[in-house]
């Protein structure tokens, strides 16, 4: 049960921000902005966009592959891929600015990281169905 919830949490929180990051890409290109920033990424302007559609794209095909139970495997390295950016950006940009921002970032964090548990989830479930 636990497990489910787990798998279930993990599908729409990278549903939801892959989908977020690709509007934001999207936006970005449409309105011809050359000046696109988000400070906890490493990139700028049209290589941002650029970025944020191509792992965009991975991380939904990644995502519903895992959802329909095909190629499973691939989820787990997207949700570390995930965690990666988001701890790199989080902390070593000093995004937060105060303690509201530091406990937002540190929700985000734990957040992506419970997803982690729904990647190693889907790869047990593999296994188990396989015996």
């Amino acid at each position: 049960m636990v497990q489910a919830l787990l798998r279930g949490y993990s599908v729409l929180f990278h549903g939801v921000l892959c989908l977020f990051c690709l509007a934001m890409a999207f936006v970005g290109w449409l309105a011809g902005s050359t000046q696109m920033t988000i400070d906890v990424l490493p990139w700028t302007g049209q290589e941002l966009q650029a970025w944020l559609l191509g792992l965009s794209a991975i991380g939904l095909i990644a995502t519903a592959l895992a959802a329909t139970g095909k190629l499973k495997f691939l989820f787990l390295p997207w949700t570390l891929v995930v965690v990666g950016f988001v701890g790199r950006g989080l902390w070593a940009s000093r995004y937060y600015d105060g303690p509201e921002d530091l406990q937002a970032s540190l929700f985000f964090l734990v957040g992506a990281l419970a997803t982690v548990l729904g990647g190693i989830s889907f790869l047990r479930q593999a296994s188990v169905k396989r015996r």
